[in-house]
């Protein structure tokens, strides 16, 4: 199933229920959430999770974030001794 990163693009926001809710999850503007996977994209939309859990999420808003690539200890030390940064 795996999960995915994703980063508020617009203002504070309360996800899968009302604020005054305890299922609810607030999202401040800039925060990143991770939500179950795995994702699939629209035209307009990243769409989480599958079946009856499946969640739209509006590309206006959120943004799929990429990890960073670590290098691995090979290409670390040969970049190293390029005088590279690590």
């Amino acid at each position: 199933m795996g999960a995915v990163r994703l980063r508020n693009l617009g203002e504070a926001v309360h996800l899968y229920a009302p604020p005054d809710s305890p299922n609810s999850l607030p999202v401040d503007a800039e925060q990143v959430v991770t939500v179950a996977g795995p994702v699939a994209e629209t035209e307009d939309a990243y769409i989480c999770g599958e079946g009856d859990a499946a969640r739209a999420f509006p590309k206006s808003r959120w943004a799929v974030e990429v990890p960073a690539v670590k290098k691995t200890t090979t290409a670390a030390k040969a970049d190293e001794e390029k005088g590279g940064d690590v």
